[in-house]
């Protein structure tokens, strides 16, 4: 009988630890998931702002055009094609998204090379200090709400990401960031 009272307590303190060691692994789960689709956000930020400066061009690389009556710039040559461009855009967002971001950026292809409207631009957002919370969650598709801190303000702008699991790719955006107010 004590044998038997001694193995059901080892048993249900092994149920017990098991149960909240369960616990521990969705929170770290959910962190990590928070944790990457922060790290993809971010890549995604320094993707975009990289391809709207023209890439990162070498010396005497940078070459502008008149068009149409606007100023264009060739891409760096490390971005001078669709098929460079798209293989950067697909680290971070599906071919889906790469492709959309292409036709929405307006490129022109001049003399055998990718060229855009030439503009200025920069951020103030903090993508790599951005945190994370899961709003929805499918086998191969999350959704999070990122709140990103806005330069040294104090404040932060909040985006709703939707991300997929690509297969072979791992995880990517699959709908870029919309502003939430």
């Amino acid at each position: 009988m004590k044998k038997f009272w001694l193995l059901s307590v080892l048993l249900v303190l092994l149920l017990c630890t098991a149960c909240q060691q369960s616990g521990i692994a969705e929170v770290k789960k959910s962190e990590v998931q928070s944790v990457k689709a922060v790290e993809i956000a971010a890549s995604w930020a320094a993707t975009a702002s990289l391809v709207q400066a023209g890439g990162a061009y070498t010396e005497g690389e940078y070459k502008r055009f008149n068009y149409k009556g606007k100023t264009y710039r060739y891409m760096a040559s490390n971005l001078d094609t669709k098929r460079e461009l798209r293989i950067e855009l697909e680290k971070s967002v599906t071919k889906k998204v790469a492709k959309q971001f292409i036709k929405d950026q307006n490129f022109i292809k001049q003399k055998r090379r990718l060229a855009q409207v030439e503009a200025d631009g920069g951020s103030l957002l903090q993508w790599r200090e951005a945190t994370a919370r899961v709003v929805k969650s499918k086998k191969n598709k999350s959704v999070f709400e990122v709140s990103v801190p806005v330069g040294y303000t104090g404040t932060f702008d909040t985006f709703k990401v939707t991300y997929e699991y690509v297969r072979k790719s791992g995880w990517r955006i699959s709908k870029l960031p919309e502003y939430k107010k």
